[in-house]
């Protein structure tokens, strides 16, 4: 049985005290998810620097409980380091910010009344990626996701299998008429004798339901049990087209008195990558355009809630996505679930960003207990994901600006590690330094992370298509656009941008016109490229980063299609026009009031073939083409302007959208 624990927790912003008759009583109350940086996560201080909050939080709550065999507490995400104390004694530790983990409180609880307090260190550490100020966003601070309590049976599906759900489906053999089904079931028998017990697996969903059971016998410690199911006629999962599910009811029981039980989603599919052609989803090509998203809310930080991940996700899918990259650690079990149900291939990686190692030198040495924190990292991630057939790939690090034979030793383990936990899918990191061993790191596909028209060291924004052909030619993995993009701030804007002029190594043009042109250019150039297998802007919604000053916020990374209160800027509408199936019409720069009376250019997004301007009711003609419709030189008249555009599309659908410029005579 699950029980959920997020209400009545007392919480004070200190080591706090762990023992069993310490009063809590004047501590705050707070409801799970919770996070002490909420307000302070993007306060903005400067590249110099985070101001924000990284240390001890303590949570406190009483718990009575009733009747228990078992007894384990699970933890969606804490950051970074959690202590568990039950009745003043020490429990657990979990070391990293962003994986499930559980404990086993079954020798500490009592029944009736017990004192649960946990403790959380958002410190910086140099042995737990990523290292101490390394990544460019808040690490924010405190039992951020939800908290559960278990109780088990003596003999149950295994809770303590790196907080998997002890369940593993490998769908095997795929044809249109059948699908071969393995599920693998990890089990933990706390009986000092062996047990003999019945498993059973049944399968729902497509044309009929399949039932599979065995009789075995389980030692006492752990062991694991694997059951064949042939499935007839299987239904596809493939992606956003038809994102089908079937469901996995494991159950055991001995001598017909059920155990336990535990029901899993799962999806039937396939996938190769080509270095030429791209993507190929059960056969088929699919253009994997995407976004990258960070856990973040301007309502809660970290904490954030269901319903905040449904809307976010519902944005990313209503702009045509096909993929999204969760950038950069694992993301809570919840937007996998929505990436499945939604058709998203999803990148999912482990938080190793820019650095290893903290020494500045050129030994680059890895500090003590990172590799095996990195390991566990990539476990954690891989088998408390494995049933998710929106995953395709495996992350090994963002971004890595170090390089030495021990480094490079590691990243072969963590690649070891992953085929070895998991046969059907590939690994891949992404790259900014495209140079030396950078290049030859081992995973079967790779990203590139580059920013052409933003930072100086990128280039102009129309040499970006020509790279990629030279990287194309030289590289021998299937490569993708793991990051691109630019500022764009929602209150500033220029006419007759300069695309080139002053290239800053921070940005410093963060027009939101200028955003939304740099990814016109951009998509032309990459929608040319099919050897591609992956395009993902950089990124979705802005996000707190609180070493930035820039663009219009503080502590915010600003370049995001979205800002961080889910205001749309232009630039997602340019993306929606060019991805999404329905019908859409979006005029441009509705923000920028009051203009000089003579427009430039009056701009619009379509996926109709055409678009008209009318300007104070006088249409300025109709425009024929695809996505982007222009309007040259525009007079206004001084004082207030209605600018409408209309757009007609094949089955008569007649759309149209507004806006008032104050018009400035010169």
């Amino acid at each position: 049985m699950r029980y959920d624990l997020n209400e009545g927790w007392r919480f004070s912003l200190s080591e706090g005290d762990t023992s069993i008759d310490f009063d809590d009583g004047g501590w705050q109350l707070v409801t799970l998810p919770h996070t002490w940086n909420a307000e302070d996560c993007a306060t903005g201080a400067s590249f110099a620097g985070e101001k924000y909050y990284r240390g001890w939080g303590c949570y406190r709550k009483t718990l009575v409980i009733s009747e228990f065999n078992r007894l384990f507490i699970e933890f969606k995400g804490a950051n970074t380091v959690t202590e568990l104390y039950v009745n003043g004694k020490f429990v657990g530790r979990h070391e990293g910010g962003y994986s499930a983990f559980r404990f086993d409180m079954t020798d500490f609880a009592v029944r009736g009344e017990n004192i649960i307090a946990v403790k959380v260190n958002s410190a910086p550490t140099d042995y737990i990626a990523p290292i101490t100020n390394q990544g460019d966003f808040t690490k924010q601070g405190g039992i951020y996701r939800g908290v559960s309590l278990i109780t088990a049976e003596p003999l149950h599906i295994d809770l303590m299998d790196y907080g998997s759900s002890g369940i593993y489906i490998t769908p095997k053999n795929i044809t249109k008429t059948s699908a071969d089904i393995g599920i693998e079931v990890k089990l933990a028998n706390y009986y000092p004798e062996s047990r003999q017990i019945t498993v059973k697996a049944v399968i729902r969903g497509g044309v009929c339901e399949e039932s599979a059971e065995r009789e075995i016998t389980v030692a006492s410690g752990k062991s694991s049990v694997t059951l064949d199911l042939p499935i007839k006629d299987p239904v596809l999962w493939q992606g956003r087209e038809n994102p089908y599910l079937y469901q996995a009811e494991i159950t055991l029981s001995e001598n017909s008195a059920a155990l336990d039980s535990r029901s899993v989603s799962f999806g039937i599919r396939e996938y190769h990558i080509d270095p030429e052609e791209g993507f190929f989803l059960n056969g088929r090509y699919l253009d994997l355009r995407g976004v990258n998203y960070h856990q973040d809310s301007f309502e809660n930080g970290w904490a954030m809630s269901d319903a905040q991940r449904d809307r976010d996700y519902g944005m990313i899918a209503d702009m045509g996505c096909t993929a999204v990259r969760m950038a950069h650690y694992q993301h809570v079990d919840y937007e996998y679930e929505l990436c499945d149900r939604l058709g998203l291939a999803v990148w999912t990686e482990i938080g190793i960003v820019n650095k290893m190692s903290p020494d500045e030198g050129e030994s680059h040495k890895l500090s003590e207990g990172f590799a095996e924190n990195a390991k566990r990292q990539l476990t954690e991630l891989i088998r408390q994901n494995y049933n998710h057939p929106s995953v395709i790939v495996w992350g090994i690090s963002n971004e890595l600006h170090q390089m030495t034979d021990e480094i490079f030793a590691l990243y072969e383990e963590l690649n070891a590690l992953a085929k070895s936990e998991d046969k059907t899918r590939l690994t891949v990191y992404a790259d900014n330094q495209f140079w030396g061993r950078f290049l030859k790191l081992p995973a079967d596909v790779v990203g590139y992370n580059r920013y052409f028209g933003w930072y100086k060291e990128a280039g102009r924004v129309e040499c970006f298509g020509g790279w990629l052909d030279e990287m194309h030619a030289a590289e021998k993995r299937p490569a993708c656009l793991s990051e691109y993009g630019g500022g764009g701030a929602i209150s500033q804007h220029k006419d007759n941008v300069d695309w080139n002029e002053d290239i800053d190594p921070c940005g410093v043009r963060h027009y939101e016109n200028y955003q939304s042109r740099l990814h016109e250019v951009i998509w032309e150039q990459l929608s040319a490229r099919k050897y591609l297998w992956g395009k993902f802007i950089w990124c979705m919604f802005d996000f707190a980063s609180d070493g930035r000053n820039e663009g219009e916020t503080n502590g915010q990374n600003d370049k995001g299609l979205v800002t961080r209160n889910r205001v749309k800027k232009d630039a997602f509408y340019f993306y929606q026009s060019v991805w999404s199936e329905n019908p859409m019409l979006h005029l441009t720069e509705k923000r920028f009031d009051p203009r000089p009376a003579l427009v430039p250019q009056v701009k619009a997004y379509s996926n109709a073939d055409n678009a008209e301007l009318f300007v104070n009711g006088v249409s300025m003609g109709r425009v024929c083409g695809e996505s982007v419709f222009v309007w040259e030189n525009i007079q206004l008249k001084a004082g207030e302007n209605m600018i409408e555009v209309k757009s007609v599309f094949p089955d008569g659908t007649v759309l149209n959208d507004t806006a008032k410029w104050t018009g400035l005579v010169v």
